[in-house]
């Protein structure tokens, strides 16, 4: 009783959890788990902010305090770039800045490398947003329909 006591009139900030610790406690029975067995079994993660999509705490966005994701828009013309904000730790509503990048491909990688690179995010989250909003980007662009060659007489 003393401790729980003692727990509840601790500052907020010490009543904080650590990322590992929090990873240990939800890597198996998240509700975001997708498992399937593909040659050998694999867990992948629904999770919404999680780049790569697989269970893992490199790219969890719920134990990072530093995530960033990147969905398509909701035109489907360009993507969204969320980046966790450092501030709103514990207010879910605004955790995640927001960004719609409109631009081609080019112009889009270089504002992601830009804007991932100057607040401090690991490189190889740089790149895996570089990748996915490259995917997407190269998904939303018209197909190009052949036409068939005209015979000459």
């Amino acid at each position: 009783f003393f401790l729980l006591h003692v727990f509840f009139f601790l500052p907020h900030r010490a009543r904080k959890m650590s990322g590992e610790l929090q990873w240990l406690l939800i890597r198996n029975t998240s509700c975001f788990l997708l498992r399937r067995k593909l040659g050998k079994k694999v867990t992948f993660s629904t999770e919404p902010n999680n780049l790569k999509g697989t269970n893992s705490f490199k790219y969890n966005a719920l134990v990072n305090k530093k995530a960033v994701s990147v969905v398509a828009a909701p035109d489907n013309k360009g993507v969204v770039l969320c980046t966790k904000r450092k501030t709103a730790q514990s207010k879910p509503a605004t955790m995640f800045n927001r960004t719609v990048i409109r631009s081609d491909i080019r112009r889009t990688n270089k504002v992601i490398r830009k804007v991932l690179g100057t607040s401090g995010y690991r490189p190889d989250l740089i790149e895996a947003g570089v990748r996915k909003a490259d995917a997407i980007l190269s998904s939303q662009k018209p197909t190009k329909r052949l036409q068939a060659k005209k015979r000459r007489h």
